[in-house]
């Protein structure tokens, strides 16, 4: 049985943010998506990961072309989506190998946006977590991410790769304190309490901000954020008056509308007096409208932007992706390794399967000849010497397929012994 693992998707490299924010996913149309796939296509496995910077769509297929299975799942994602043609050049496809090699990079934080940055090992423990709570994920790509994330672990781990901006919200931060000199005295709005908020709230922290507001839709998520970092948590229906208020706004939410209008802008900045205001916005998609970016008095930034300062310390860390590579070349090589001994599977269970009922028929053959004492006996002697040319039979199959390597020698032998015709009987 043959077994293809792939991945479709696109990020911060083939598509800009305009672009990313039509393919984004909440965790809602996640769970619709993967419960519909699974049902209505040939699917093992199917696992989803949206994140402000990459959406890439990971599958497994069994007896499909990978090509067929590719077309597949676009058109799927295109339908669901409502995405025009266009969008297609910013995707790429990667199956196999080189799916594997590309989710252990992503976990280790080689193709971020900020290399090495953390986040992202969260982010694919929650589309894990997603497929699974579905029972989308399958064996195999439950096996698959999981590899990954001990990848990811090891790269950090054993590298210097995460030294610098962690991520993109350290990043804004960053940018915070070059238009701000004094940022430990402004105040600041935070719209969001995910996991992007959350390292937001950690870096102003870090650069002495006292002056914390939080917002979220689920208020006692703004508080429990609020309470850690001895920030104050506001109702969502106060947004406007802390508009009003702070000098610096950053939005991380998975709105699927913009939070903050050019109609919003133009009623508070006479309430400001018309005093400068900063804001980030850090959601895919984006939750500020762009025209609020043309506003006197407003400087927008959205997560495309921190890249300037991502670039400062990337060299140091470049220097580490040598290192890193090494070590997921040889994890994504013993996870080869135990897809393709998987593939022997079917094979190695129709074997014993075969031997077994040989023993069987012929056992009770000659069962009413012997007393009961003797049925032991045979019985025992019969199932000692089908583990012992099953066991031959499956160590030679091994050596001879490398494992599983060699499809054409499973086929053969499926073929040979008629292992599958018997199964079937």
């Amino acid at each position: 049985m043959k077994r293809m693992i792939g991945v479709i998707g696109l990020n911060y490299k083939s598509a800009p943010v305009q672009v990313r924010e039509t393919v984004s996913f909440t965790e809602e149309e996640i769970e619709e998506f993967v419960k519909n796939l699974k049902k209505t296509e040939p699917f093992a496995g199917i696992i989803v990961l949206s994140t402000c910077n990459r959406v890439e769509i990971y599958y497994h297929f069994k007896n499909i072309q990978p090509s067929e299975g590719c077309e597949l799942l676009f058109n799927r994602l295109f339908e669901f989506k409502k995405l025009d043609s266009s969008v297609r050049k910013h995707f790429y496809h990667y199956s196999g190998t080189e799916t594997v090699k590309h989710i252990f990079t992503v976990a280790s934080g080689i193709d971020s946006m900020v290399l090495g940055e953390d986040q992202i090992v969260g982010q694919i423990k929650s589309a894990y977590t997603i497929s699974e709570r579905t029972h989308c994920a399958g064996p195999v790509l439950t096996r698959l991410f999981n590899s990954a994330l001990n990848a990811g672990k090891r790269v950090r781990t054993e590298t210097h790769i995460n030294e610098g901006y962690a991520s993109v919200s350290s990043a804004a931060v960053s940018l915070a304190t070059r238009q701000y000199n004094d940022i430990d005295s402004r105040s600041v709005l935070l719209i969001g309490a995910g996991q992007t908020g959350r390292l937001s709230m950690m870096s102003l922290v870090e650069k002495g901000c006292k002056n914390l507001f939080v917002i979220n839709r689920t208020y006692t998520k703004a508080e429990e954020l609020a309470a850690e970092f001895h920030a104050t948590a506001v109702p969502l229906n106060k947004m406007k008056e802390y508009v009003v208020k702070c000098d610096i706004i950053m939005l991380a939410t998975t709105s699927t509308t913009p939070l903050i209008t050019a109609k919003m802008i133009e009623e508070v900045m006479p309430l400001r007096n018309n005093r400068p205001v900063t804001i980030f916005d850090l959601s895919v998609p984006r939750n500020v409208s762009q025209e609020v970016g043309d506003m006197e008095h407003v400087t927008l930034y959205d997560v495309d932007d921190t890249e300037v300062v991502i670039n400062e310390t990337l060299e140091k860390r470049k220097a580490e992706i040598i290192k890193a590579q090494e070590i997921i070349a040889t994890l994504v090589s013993e996870f080869m390794d135990w897809l393709d001994l998987l593939s022997l599977s079917p094979t190695i269970r129709r074997i014993k399967e075969n031997f077994r009922q040989i023993h069987d028929s012929e056992f009770r053959s000659y069962q009413k000849c012997m007393n009961e004492s003797e049925i032991r006996m045979v019985d025992y002697y019969g199932s000692h010497m089908v583990d012992k040319f099953s066991g031959l039979i499956i160590k030679n199959l091994k050596e001879l397929t490398d494992n599983g390597k060699n499809t054409e020698h499973i086929q053969l032998l499926d073929s040979l012994f008629e292992l599958i015709a018997a199964n079937e009987k």
